[in-house]
């Protein structure tokens, strides 16, 4: 197979392999469904899902007279109702533009009326949540962290490049105000968004990408396999089932694909001192959230010790402690994995138990690892005339090479 990379728009570099041909499994999967329109068995997939899937697909390829059936059936068995396949058709846009949401927002008032005047009854669901008008673009980026399992870029851009401002879109409108809607969950929206891409096929980077997220918000493989590819089969084409298998095949065969080896629930329960609160008053020596929380009564005279937290991808900026004698830094770690590199010298892996003196005058940085919530005790030891110069931030170049 040929190795390629891609790039999701925006998001985490996914690496995966691409096969140019469909696979023997694409072709069993053709002939399995042939003459048989029924779902596989033995797979956890339910009908709601087969539905989001179903109208995601035929949504995108702009099926209009399939999508209103699959409408009717999916509001009419109350397996979805009217405000989430609205949703699913808001969703659309920003995947497959408006002409095409606009469509199927227009079908689904169709149906809906054609429901009213047979007395079929169905449910409107819900009113959609508000949109948080505060940390758009810090809610986006926490949103694409938990869908994606990688860390975003951090910090919003300052200028108005059109790649600054495609990365704003995503963040503050496609993963802050559209997701924050609520109606559908993010495990919803991304089987939807699967679909959707499937169906238009020639966008193989962004169908990775949220196959990817599809999977680390907890849809199976194997319903994906079982299910989601003998539908794309019947209700698009199989040539589009086949592009998905392989896109799916590259993506759980992957080794390079970035995951978060703990999510931070896990983490705590590993963190013996807990997790504290935001570190905002450092904040701006930071790329990504740190957290803080002291071990000693520093403001009542005690000797000062912090646990300082580390999300994925966080890191301080470099930065010297300055001392005429003594002074300096110690870094104890506790919990999960992280980097700390002195100016001039290679990276040091960071673990649980690593213990780092860092001398005094010594420029230096640490943080965690892109994959790894990390934790460390510090404390200054005594010294004369100490003080912290915060200097320039570790670059995303210098780190991604770690």
């Amino acid at each position: 197979m040929k190795k390629m990379n891609f790039l999701a728009m925006g998001l985490a570099s996914l690496v995966f392999f691409a096969c140019s041909s469909p696979s023997q499994d694409a072709v069993a999967t053709k002939n399995s469904t042939q003459g048989d329109s029924k779902m596989q068995e033995n797979t956890t997939f339910d009908s709601r899902e087969v539905a989001i899937a179903k109208i995601g697909a035929l949504s995108a390829a702009s099926k209009i007279e399939e999508l209103s059936a699959a409408m009717e059936d999916a509001l009419a068995s109350k397996t979805l109702n009217q405000n989430e396949v609205g949703e699913i058709c808001l969703q659309l846009y920003a995947y497959a533009g408006f002409p095409r949401s606009l469509n199927a927002q227009g079908a689904l008032a169709v149906v809906v009326k054609s429901l009213e005047e047979k007395g079929v009854a169905f449910d409107k669901g819900v009113e959609p949540a508000p949109v948080p008008s505060e940390r758009r673009y810090d809610n986006g980026r926490e949103v694409i962290n938990g869908i994606f399992g990688t860390n975003a870029k951090q910090g919003r851009p300052e200028n108005n490049g059109y790649e600054a401002t495609t990365d704003v879109f995503l963040k503050e409108h496609l993963f802050n105000d559209i997701t924050s809607r609520k109606n559908l969950s993010v495990k919803d929206r991304e089987l939807a968004t699967a679909s959707m891409l499937a169906a238009l096929q020639n966008v193989n980077p962004q169908l990775g990408a949220h196959i990817s997220g599809a999977l680390h918000t907890g849809t199976k493989a194997e319903d994906l396999r079982k299910t989601w590819l003998p539908l794309l089969a019947e209700a698009i084409s199989f040539s589009a089932a086949g592009n998905a298998e392989n896109i799916l095949n590259a993506v759980t065969k992957s080794t390079d694909k970035a995951s978060f080896k703990m999510d931070r629930k896990e983490f705590e329960t590993l963190d013996p001192f807990g997790v504290g609160m935001p570190n905002t008053m450092y904040a701006k020596y930071f790329i990504g959230e740190s957290y803080l929380k002291p071990l000693t009564d520093f403001q009542n005279g005690a000797f000062p010790v912090f646990n300082v937290t580390f999300e994925p991808g966080c890191r301080n900026n470099w930065h010297i402690h300055h001392a005429t004698k003594g002074g300096g830094q110690v870094l104890i770690c506790t919990a999960g994995e992280g980097w700390y590199q002195e100016e001039g010298k290679p990276a040091v892996s960071l673990t649980p138990g690593t213990v780092i003196y860092i001398p005094a005058n010594v420029k230096h940085w640490h943080g965690a690892k892109k994959d790894s919530w990390f934790s460390h005790v510090t404390f200054e030891p005594a010294g004369e005339k100490t003080s912290n110069e915060w200097l320039e931030p570790v670059s995303d170049e210098e780190y991604s090479k770690l």
